[in-house]
Order: structure tokens, then C-alpha cells, then sequence
């Protein structure tokens, strides 16, 4: 509780600065929120139409409550996370052992590490998607004993998680794997037999069906509204065409950069999954041939690499057959993708590996446990250092990850997002208005990073970024007068030269409306006045 604290007034004034939260998810939220309806086709502000909007809409209550405002859309999703977490305590043995439920904190500090490329002070759901399949299958383990309890709460989480990405389908089915051989394994006790039998297996197919309406009911919506395939969507011809299209050295080099990152000992991924397999097999050798008692932990081991190995090839089709060959090339994304799947074997590893140690105690019954319950008193002083080390490390872990947080706030200060919000801080209307978005910087608007910024802060779809302005002032003229309004955020020269040429203005940074005769500036008080009549 008080890590979620420390970390929620971190993220509340934390700007918004990932590629890809303007791109999409951000965006997303802002139109929901102000123009309150599902993006349709007739718009161009929300392009990748494919992306399911469960987390959006979640935000959007939020701020529909307590108002807009960037730092409180990071600490909603912060929520959804920290929900996900707290159920891992549930799957505990005796939650009342402090070794074992610092234990089980560490492993939620531990994850911060790698999930560095992307942090949580981004509305990016790579990290979420993995904490949302650990709470699906705690869900199961937690309710195995009250079935209706665990199918509604088994379909509501498969349906959230199937609703934050459509890559989340495969953890989706893992949990729906899981709850099945959960409910298979009951009727070896049970008796007639054949009668549960068909009770479970009705049981299994409903839960499942019921899991995927909110998804088939988005997958309607979308063919619906939208007959242009968006970027990311889920579409068979697309792939196809796709496939036939590119040489078959063309797939080469990507499965060899593909197959060369995996085995590159310097990533988290290969280090997250190594430090997975030796902690499993570390566990299973202590307990099991050491002490000669039960432990999951070799199981856990296999399964882990299955499931790992699945994803993987999963990610690398992804790359061969739906991403563009240029980010294909460069495995765009790889640390985040691959983040999801070390951060959801990380906690479901670390589970596993607690509840063996626990069983392997001195009193393995609960219900009989006591202060008293230690083989000697070596062993319970071992057990109360081990507690206070591990709040220790968890406690440095998440300070460094606020510190870190923190950091990268105050290094963006200069940073394009920063600079606009600044600017335009309360641009909610909607509007369709030509708006040239001048900015110094020569990558941000080459990798379209400024449209995308300029069109979520001006709440436009209608921003053009522009850095190149080495022309005539004829041909400066007839740009400008492409235009309704020119914004400037940071100064840039070149452009400060020809308007003064021109124009006869002398322009830094501010807002300008473009008239017949020229350029004039506007306050932000009366722009805003403008977009919104």
C-alpha cells in the first residue's frame, strides 16, 4: 500500500512523452472523453481503429470524475495494475507469513527491472496484458472451490484482457486452458462420474463463450464502422498479402535478426528467462532432493519454457507476416513485446517457487501453525532476517524505480510534449482546423512524432509537423496560406527568418492565425475562444 502510494503521486505529475501514447492510447482516451462517442470512420484523429478500448474507457470514467489531466489517466492505469498484483496475494498459502508475503513483494518490485522499457508512467498495456493473465489465473486457483465465483471471474478478466489488445489472445487462452484442467481434475473425486463429466464440460464451454463476447461483439463493431484495415488489425488477406509480397530473403534476414536477439546474453529478455529457469530449478533441487518433499517448481520450469518458446514464435510472425519490413528489419518494439511474456513468467514463477517453500516448512499444515512453529530457533531467526532483507531490496527497487521516474520527468523538459501542454493545456474541443506545427527538431517530425503529438494537444486531425523551410519566400507564402493556424513551440530559426522576411513578423514561439495579408499572434486565452465557437 504504501509503494502504490509513493509510485501514484510519482505518476500523477508525470507528463505523457512515448511515441505511442499519441499514436493511440492517449488519444484514444481524450476522445472518448470529449467527444464521447466511439472514433467512426468519418474521423482521422484515432487511426489504429483496430485496438480494443477497454482500458480507454476505464480512463475515461476516471476522468470523467475527477477531470482530464495526464498524470491522473497514468494513475488510473496504475490502479487497473496494482488490482492485478494484489490478487497474486491470494494465491498465497498462509498470506500470514510475513517471509513468504515479502517474498512474493519483491518479485512485484523485482518486475520493475524489466519492465524498464516501458515504466508505468505510460499508458502503453504490454506490462498491464501480463499482469492481467497472472490475475486470470489467480482467479482460477483462488475460487476452485466456489465455481461460480471462479467462472464469473474468470470471464470478466478474459473479456477486460481480451479487450486491451488483441495480442492478449493468447494469454487469454492460457487461462481458459487452466481453468479447464482446474474443473477436469475435480471429477476423478466425484461420483457418477459421467454425469460430471457433462456438468464440467458444460461448464467449460459456457465460461469460454462467455469470455469472448466482449470481443466478438468489438470484432462486429469493427467491421461495422471501419471498412479500411486499420494498421494493426487482425486481418488473414492482409497477412497473406503480405507474405506474397516479400522475398523469401526478405523473411530470411528478419527471422536471423529475430533469432540473434534472442540469444544475445546483454537483453533482459535472455536474463529475465535465465534468472526464471535457475530460480525454478534452484527451488526443485533444495526442496525436492534436498529435503525430499513435493515441489511444482520443475513442472513450473517446463511449462514456463513452453509457454515462453509459443509466445516467441508468435512474436516473430507478428514481425514476418503484419509489421511493415522497415520496422520488421529493425524488430521495432522487441524489448516491450518480450517484456510481457519475462514480467508474466517472472510472477507466475515466483508463486509457484513461494507456495514450494512454504510447503516445505517445518509445519506444512496451516491450520496448525503458531509462533512456535520452527524446527528450532536458528531457523526462526533465519526466517526473520530473510523477511527484513527482502523489504529491504523491494524497498530499493521501487525507490529506484520512482527515482527513475522522476529522472526522466525532469530530463524531457525540453521535450515536444512538454512544450505544448504549456502552450495548449486545455484544448478540448474537437476540430477539423489546418494547423502547421513548426518544430526545431528534424527526427520529430520525420518519424511523424510531431503530427501525432501536435494532433492529440490541438485536438485536431488536421496538424501537419514541419521542420524543412528552405524556400523561397513566394513558396514560404503559399505554404502559410495552406494553413488556418500556425503553432510554434520552440523556436526555430529558419522559420523565424522568412516570416520576417516575408511578413515582416518577428516570431519566436506562440500561436499564430494565418490571415490574407500574413500571420498574427493570438493568445492562448483567444485561440482556445476560436476552436472552441
Amino acid at each position: 500500500m504504501i509503494f502504490g502510494i509513493l509510485i501514484s503521486l510519482t505518476l500523477l505529475k508525470s507528463p505523457l512523452i512515448h511515441y505511442d501514447n499519441f499514436t493511440h492510447w492517449a488519444t484514444m482516451v481524450k476522445y472518448l472523453t470529449f467527444v464521447g462517442e466511439l472514433p467512426d470512420a468519418q474521423q482521422n484523429l484515432v487511426t489504429f481503429t483496430d485496438y480494443p478500448p477497454a482500458t480507454a474507457m476505464f480512463l475515461t470514467y476516471l476522468s470523467t470524475i475527477v477531470g482530464y489531466h495526464e498524470g491522473s489517466l497514468l494513475v488510473g492505469q496504475f490502479v487497473i495494475i496494482g488490482a492485478g498484483l494484489y490478487a497474486l496475494f491470494g494465491v498465497l498459502r498462509d498470506q500470514r507469513r510475513a517471509l513468504i508475503t515479502a517474498g512474493l513483494v519483491f518479485m512485484l518490485t523485482l518486475i520493475n527491472i524489466f519492465n524498464i522499457a516501458i515504466r508505468f508512467n505510460n499508458l502503453l498495456v504490454d506490462c498491464l496484458i501480463a499482469i492481467l493473465a497472472i490475475a486470470g489465473i489467480s482467479a482460477v486457483y483462488i475460487h476452485q472451490n466456489q465455481r461460480g465465483w471462479q467462472i464469473v471471474s474468470t470471464s470478466l478478466i478474459v473479456n477486460f484482457l481480451l479487450l486491451t489488445k488483441s495480442s492478449a489472445m493468447y494469454f487469454a487462452i492460457l487461462i481458459l486452458i487452466y481453468f479447464a484442467i482446474a474443473n477436469l481434475a475435480k471429477i476423478k473425486n466425484k461420483a457418477p462420474k459421467w454425469r460430471e463429466v457433462i456438468k464440467t464440460t458444460a461448464v467449460i464451454i459456457l465460461t469460454t463463450a462467455g469470455s469472448f463476447i466482449g470481443w466478438l461483439l468489438w470484432r462486429v463493431h469493427v467491421a461495422n464502422v471501419f471498412t479500411k484495415v486499420s494498421k494493426h488489425a487482425l486481418n488473414l488477406q492482409a497477412y497473406q498479402s503480405q507474405v506474397d509480397h516479400e522475398s523469401a530473403n526478405t523473411q530470411r534476414l528478419i527471422v536471423q535478426k529475430f533469432m540473434s536477439y534472442m540469444t544475445n546474453t546483454d537483453t533482459l529478455f535472455f536474463r529475465g528467462i535465465l534468472l526464471v529457469n535457475i530460480a525454478l530449478l534452484l527451488t526443485w533441487l533444495v526442496i525436492r532432493v534436498g529435503l525430499h518433499k513435493r515441489s511444482y517448481s520443475l513442472l513450473m520450469l517446463a511449462i514456463t519454457d513452453l509457454v515462453t518458446a509459443i509466445y516467441m514464435i508468435g512474436v516473430l510472425g507478428m514481425y514476418v507476416v503484419s509489421m511493415p519490413y522497415a520496422e520488421a528489419i529493425n524488430l521495432a518494439g522487441i524489448d516491450r513485446y518480450l517484456s510481457t511474456i519475462v514480467i508474466f513468467s517472472i510472477l507466475l514463477s515466483g508463486v509457484i517457487i513461494l507456495n514450494d517453500i512454504d510447503r516445505a516448512s517445518f509445519q506444512p499444515i496451516v491450520a496448525q501453525r503458531n509462533s512456535a512453529s520452527f524446527a528450532n530457533l536458528q531457523t526462526k531467526q533465519v526466517y526473520q532476517e530473510s523477511t527484513f532483507f527482502l523489504l529491504i531490496f523491494s524497498s530499493v527497487l521501487m525507490l529506484s524505480e520512482i527515482n527513475g521516474i522522476n529522472f526522466l520527468n525532469q530530463k524531457m523538459n525540453d521535450a515536444l510534449p512538454i512544450k505544448m501542454q504549456q502552450m495548449v493545456p486545455n484544448q478540448n474541443t474537437f476540430n477539423h482546423k489546418r494547423i502547421l506545427l513548426v518544430d526545431a527538431k528534424a527526427q520529430d517530425v520525420n518519424n511523424a512524432y510531431a503530427n501525432y503529438v501536435g494532433r492529440y494537444y490541438l485536438f485536431s486531425d488536421h496538424v501537419d509537423g514541419r521542420e524543412a523551410f528552405d524556400v523561397s519566400s513566394k513558396q514560404f507564402q503559399s505554404i502559410i496560406q495552406g494553413y488556418q493556424y500556425v503553432v510554434v513551440p520552440r523556436y526555430h530559426q529558419t522559420f523565424s527568418k522568412l516570416t520576417s522576411k516575408t511578413y515582416h513578423e518577428h516570431v519566436r514561439t506562440g500561436i499564430y492565425k494565418v490571415t490574407n495579408n500574413g500571420i498574427k499572434p493570438l493568445s492562448t486565452a483567444k485561440y482556445l475562444a476560436e476552436m472552441n465557437q
